[in-house]
């Protein structure tokens, strides 16, 4: 299903393109699945617990680190990953939109476990406690609508060169335009 998606797009792929390319059976498809949605949301999830546990590996390898080094390295490990895995970042990132009321929430559940590893920022921000409740909501929000153009205009695999700014949409609402700069140069010069 994650090839084809990404491949043919959601809307024009059928079951018939699925079972060929895994080479099972219509009725092994339909023992697994309802439907051609129910496959995909089932693939979606899978690929979500792959990049939750990338990200996550990658924070908690920064441990020590302050917060918005451990936010960059997370970034970086994730648009790497999703840079060396177009089909993934296009199911994921761009063919999830294409379909119903089903996915869009999968889809929001998905990012919000990603809300962790932001609400971290409270900590490294002077008015933490001031934050609005939905602020990693908001951030990764944005980062995913970044992400989500260069993966649709076809530009998945140079995902690093925007990795910069993704660290400053990310970290600017905890730590404030200066410290999101400097953050941002530093993910600059790394890159």
């Amino acid at each position: 299903m994650v090839r084809v998606a990404a491949a043919k797009g959601y809307k024009a792929t059928t079951v018939a393109d699925v079972v060929s390319l895994a080479g099972v059976s219509r009725e092994d498809f339909d023992r697994y699945f309802a439907d051609k949605e129910k496959c995909f949301l089932e693939a979606y999830g899978a690929v979500i617990d792959v990049l939750v546990a990338h990200v996550s590996a990658a924070y908690e390898s920064a441990k020590g680190e302050p917060w918005t080094e451990r936010v960059t390295v997370s970034l970086r490990a994730l648009i790497r990953l999703l840079a060396s895995e177009s089909e993934i970042a296009r199911m994921a990132i761009v063919e999830v939109a294409a379909i119903g009321e089903d996915a869009r929430v999968r889809s929001r559940q998905g990012l919000d476990r990603f809300v962790p590893f932001l609400d971290e920022g409270r900590a490294a921000s002077p008015r933490g406690a001031e934050l609005p409740a939905e602020t990693a909501r908001f951030a990764i929000g944005g980062a995913t609508s970044m992400v989500f153009d260069e993966v649709r205009a076809g530009r998945g695999a140079e995902l690093e060169r925007i990795l910069p700014d993704l660290v400053f949409a990310v970290t600017m609402p905890y730590v404030g335009v200066e410290a999101a700069e400097q953050a941002m140069r530093r993910a600059r010069v790394s890159n």
